[in-house]
């Protein structure tokens, strides 16, 4: 297919094939290091699930030192307030509320804990059994939408009072009371209908390698066809 044919360096298209295959190759690039993420995220949920819980506490302090803390199994000893703060969110494909309620406790003051998913047609007691009680779950950091999905998500409250993001610091300053930037999602409560707790996102799609390689492949292919834009007959044929 080459024989007869003499190479011509074409600058207008060579720039834009550089242009789209420096991106081609970015987003690549981009790909296998969320590969690597999600790879490092998925072993480190699984090791740490079935492991005892430890106090909120220690979870904060070594967070606090630069540890990440995500998903480790915690417990608080406290007794819920008033200040309530419903998400709006979805399980299984229900509209509906996550219930973030505030624990005071004894050792690290304010904690807030999200008991769980209650659909939009359910009504439920706003708070759950006052008095001092252990609650467990998982150690988790305030939501912090990154970019793209940030641009689209929307800020603070709706007009019914729903919150969009899952920042304990949001609420606090809300309600005029102190927290830590942390909080828990509690583990399914045995007997307990709504709010259902245990609803923590623990099972990931991984398809950042196949992702990785479309985008390696596009580049590739942008390389062939510039290659065949590039290759003009030599002058005597036909």
């Amino acid at each position: 297919m080459l024989q007869g044919r003499k190479f011509q360096f074409r600058p207008t298209l060579t720039i834009f094939v550089a242009l789209a295959l420096g991106i081609l190759i970015w987003l690549g690039t981009w790909q296998v290091h969320r590969l690597e993420w999600k790879t490092d995220l998925i072993t480190k949920v699984e090791s740490r699930l079935d492991a005892a819980p430890i106090p909120f506490a220690e979870a904060i302090a070594r967070a606090d030192a630069g540890e990440d803390m995500e998903y480790t199994p915690v417990k608080i000893m406290g007794e819920p307030r008033s200040e309530v703060a419903p998400v709006f969110g979805s399980l299984d494909a229900k509209a509906g509320i996550y219930l973030f309620v505030p624990y005071e406790t004894a050792a690290i003051g304010t904690v807030y804990v999200n008991l769980g998913f209650v659909p939009q047609q359910v009504e439920v007691p706003i708070l759950p059994s006052m008095g001092m009680s252990e609650v467990t779950g998982l150690f988790r950091r305030a939501e912090v939408p990154t970019p793209p999905a940030s641009w689209f998500s929307p800020k603070g409250k709706s007009v019914d009072g729903l919150w969009f993001v899952r920042d304990p610091m949001q609420f606090a300053g809300e309600a005029k009371i102190e927290t830590v930037p942390y909080y828990m999602d509690q583990l399914s409560v045995p007997g307990r209908e709504w709010p259902k707790g245990g609803t923590t996102r623990i099972e990931f799609n991984n398809r950042h390698l196949e992702y990785a390689l479309t985008w390696y492949g596009l580049a590739l292919t942008l390389v062939g066809v510039w290659l065949v834009f590039s290759l003009q007959p030599a002058k005597g044929d036909n």
